[in-house]
């Protein structure tokens, strides 16, 4: 998750960054193939800097992995 989340240019401040990766580490586990409303359904953590789309697309490349 962490080589994705820098492959796909996610960090900015940091101030999200562990407790998104935390999560979407979780909900790779109960679903490996996570549809955009599965990542919606399980991000609570607020991003400052606004990097939804990034992190969406770092999410999805981890789960072709």
């Amino acid at each position: 998750m962490q080589q994705a989340w820098l492959d796909n240019d996610v960090p900015q401040c940091g101030y999200c960054q562990s407790g998104m990766i935390m999560a979407v580490t979780a909900l790779l586990k109960e679903k490996p193939k996570p549809t955009d409303a599965d990542i919606d359904a399980s991000l609570t953590n607020i991003c400052r800097c606004g990097t939804y789309q990034q992190i969406r697309q770092a999410i999805h490349a981890a789960a072709k992995a």
